[in-house]
């Protein structure tokens, strides 16, 4: 069960700080208010009051700073700025994966841990979209790794992956028909870096 939270909190709470890190506009979310946090309405896999303090923990000794602002405002990062972001990321992801026994002693993917997990948080319409998902991912996500990463498990690049392949593959039973969804998946498929709105949940 710890397990299954972590990641759960983990995989839907990362657009919140990576939606802004893109230099070219047309990749950034539109500033608030928009509805593009109800175009997916993904299960609901943990209750509010449980807030894992090791996100917490992992964030920190990261460096994980969030962006000043709105999603979508103010003076494009530096490339400086977006390289130390990425590696903040990238070293959190990892400390939470650790933390959740998704990482094998040698510091690589869990392969096997990270396919049950995935399996028991989603079923119905969810289950064979995530199954895929992940399986596309974990085959994609260590070639991602940037030579001088500081942090290089992949963990970041799976969970990015899986994120953006969720939301561009949402069942229809939890699809929003609208204007700014089309607009939304237009963004993703456009633009490899940007993230999912963080979304609204079912109550089952």
């Amino acid at each position: 069960m710890f397990t299954s939270t972590i990641f759960a909190v983990f995989l839907f709470s990362v657009a919140l700080t990576q939606g802004q890190m893109d230099d070219d506009p047309e990749c950034r979310p539109p500033p608030p208010p928009n509805k593009e946090g109800s175009c997916c309405t993904v299960p609901r896999l943990l209750d509010n009051a449980d807030k894992p303090e090791v996100i917490k923990k992992c964030h920190d000794e990261a460096g994980m700073k969030r962006p000043s602002g709105p999603p979508g405002s103010g003076t494009p990062p530096t490339a400086e700025e977006m390289a130390a972001h990425k590696s903040a990321h990238e070293c959190a992801d990892e400390c939470i994966f650790k933390s959740s026994n998704l990482l094998k002693s040698d510091g690589e993917l869990d392969q096997d841990a990270i396919k049950a997990t995935t399996t028991k948080m989603f079923t119905g319409d969810w289950s064979t979209i995530a199954s895929t998902a992940v399986e596309k991912c974990l085959a994609t996500a260590k070639s991602e790794v940037g030579a001088s990463a500081k942090c290089k498990s992949g963990a970041h690049q799976m969970v990015k992956c899986f994120a953006r392949t969720m939301f561009l593959n949402c069942p229809a039973s939890s699809w929003t028909e609208s204007t700014e969804c089309a607009a939304a998946k237009t963004r993703l498929t456009k633009c490899p870096n940007a993230m999912p709105p963080p979304p609204h949940h079912s109550r089952h």
